[in-house]
């Protein structure tokens, strides 16, 4: 009984988790790698994590962005090419 709550407990947790997290699709308008900053044609701004590093990535790509809110601001959490 005790393993089903904790795995059912776990379950929702990892739905809600999923639930927050968006996606946007656009090209690359510009990156900044000292603000940690990815702006899309749209002229949304996405922060990214201080680790992410733009290599491969360029002006013009179109790109697949996941990101959470928080404090009001878009926080990236994975960034690939999209097709």
């Amino acid at each position: 009984m005790r393993k089903s709550i904790i795995t059912a407990a776990l379950a929702a947790t990892l739905v809600s988790s999923a639930a927050f997290a968006a996606t946007a699709t656009d090209s690359i308008k510009s990156i900044d790698q000292y603000k940690h900053q990815l702006t899309l044609a749209d002229g949304k701004v996405y922060d990214l994590p201080a680790t992410w590093k733009a290599t491969g990535f360029k002006v013009g790509d179109k790109v697949k962005i996941t990101y959470e809110m928080k404090n009001g601001k878009m926080m990236a959490s994975a960034v690939a090419h999209a097709s």
